[in-house]
């Protein structure tokens, strides 16, 4: 079978891509293509934005390809688009249209009934789902959606959905993301504050055991943390470097650190095969809280770790069921500094039960953290979270646009309900903080010699 998958753009609007200039890889699409691949199966990926292709040329390839099936991913932020890609799709191919993504995972139903010349939805993972469907399409010529694991569609008026498959337990087993189907350079070229040479975007591990309240990862991968042998996933690392020159990785696990043995694997490895590497991964503070750990990760190349600290307030974090404590933020942030390890701590304002109070307090604690770079966030309730389910459930409904939901300067469409912060107070706190916290003289001062010596590394 022919697949074509298409990741799409998350605005036509100029001043909205400026929000996202820089292109990462889109890992999965490339996981399912190359699934797709070993399976022997036809596949192109697009991802228009990325490489500088326009929709005109998207379109004139496609025709060319004559694909069998066209899949189409999501966010919220790029779901608006993705429903006019996917009528497009079926008027100019007359193929099956498929969706993925958080964002229809989520919100399966609605998205089938508000979505025009859409055929299914993939839920979760889509490699088990998509090489079954194009397996089922070789055989018979057609596809019946109540054989595709993990599938949600419509039965005349009837809404469906077929189980989930089981999640692969051993990572391994997939073969690496399909590199090769685009043009590396733009996503190569992706800057980043330790490395003049090029980059990449990496995974090691799915799944996440926290039960974080805002966070909707834990909905699509699931909370059962599943990764790759510390062989196999340094194996990819040294693949990259072979092929692309690649020395900077971004790892991109909602949680790199939550088995402390098997990061102390990776970094052993990379340090016994001489990768001469650097990277950055997520952490959380109470999987961090380990000397020798942190050592380890230093001389593999670790130069950063990104800590969702969240709040300054415990109150705040025990109703995000974050698991976490200040103090353990505190002991993290202290040992990553000991070690020369950067500490890019992340907050949340606007949280369940915040305020004026409270955010004070989270802008007191981070300045107290002493981190090189902090940002300052405004919870966004995405579906699929549990603050989606419980404010604002009545949003999933075919006709909801979804355009600003996600927007840091456009007005939502939506008013807080989880907070009695008006959205422009919450702007107005946004702003003052991150303005505060990096036009103090100590942390000016922090950031000249944080750059100097990033001028003498050789």
């Amino acid at each position: 079978m022919k697949v074509a998958l298409i990741n799409p753009p998350i605005s036509l609007i100029p001043h909205d891509k400026i929000l996202n200039p820089n292109p990462w890889f889109p890992l999965g699409l490339g996981y399912i293509a190359s699934y797709l691949r070993q399976g022997g199966h036809d596949v192109k990926i697009f991802d228009p934005d990325a490489v500088g292709m326009s929709l005109d040329a998207m379109w004139d390839e496609l025709s060319g390809f004559s694909p069998g099936a066209v899949g189409v991913t999501s966010t919220t932020l790029s779901f608006m688009l993705a429903k006019r890609l996917v009528l497009e799709a079926k008027q100019r191919l007359n193929c099956l249209v498929l969706m993925g993504g958080p964002h229809v995972t989520a919100l399966p139903r609605s998205t089938l009934l508000g979505t025009p010349g859409l055929d299914a939805v993939i839920r979760a993972e889509g490699e088990i789902p998509m090489l079954t469907l194009a397996n089922e399409f070789d055989a018979r010529g057609k596809v019946d959606f109540n054989r595709i694991p993990g599938a949600a569609f419509m039965e005349g008026a009837l809404y469906r959905e077929t189980p989930l498959p089981e999640p692969f337990s051993d990572l391994d087993v997939l073969p690496y993301p399909a590199r090769e189907l685009l043009d590396m350079r733009p996503y190569e070229r992706c800057p980043n504050t330790y490395s003049e040479g090029k980059m990449a975007t990496i995974i090691s591990s799915r799944g996440c055991p926290s039960q974080c309240n805002f966070c909707a990862n834990t909905f699509i991968m699931g909370r059962g943390f599943r990764s790759r042998s510390p062989e196999h996933f340094v194996a990819e690392m040294e693949h990259l470097i072979a092929k692309y020159g690649l020395r900077h990785f971004y790892i991109v696990d909602d949680c790199f650190s939550i088995d402390e043995n098997r990061v102390a694997a990776i970094c052993d490895l990379i340090v016994k095969r001489r990768l001469r590497v650097t990277w950055q991964a997520a952490g959380r503070v109470n999987t961090l809280l380990n000397d020798s750990l942190i050592l380890k990760m230093k001389q593999a190349g670790c130069v950063d770790v990104l800590l969702g600290i969240e709040t300054g307030s415990q109150h705040i974090l025990n109703i995000m069921k974050k698991g976490t404590t200040l103090a353990m933020a505190e002991e993290c942030c202290a040992k990553l500094h000991k070690h020369g390890i950067c500490c890019y701590n992340s907050f949340i304002l606007g949280a369940e039960g915040e305020t004026v109070s409270t955010i004070i307090a989270t802008f007191i604690f981070a300045k107290k953290l002493a981190a090189i770079f902090c940002l300052f966030n405004i919870l966004i309730p995405f579906p699929g979270t549990a603050i989606f389910e419980k404010y604002y459930k009545d949003f999933d409904r075919p006709d909801t646009d979804w355009t600003d939901w996600a927007s840091l300067f456009h007005r939502r469409p939506y008013p807080p309900r989880h907070t009695t912060l008006s959205w422009g107070a919450q702007k107005c706190w946004m702003w003052t903080a991150s303005l505060l916290y990096y036009l103090e003289p100590f942390q000016m001062l922090r950031m000249l010699v944080f750059q100097f010596k990033l001028s003498q590394r050789p």
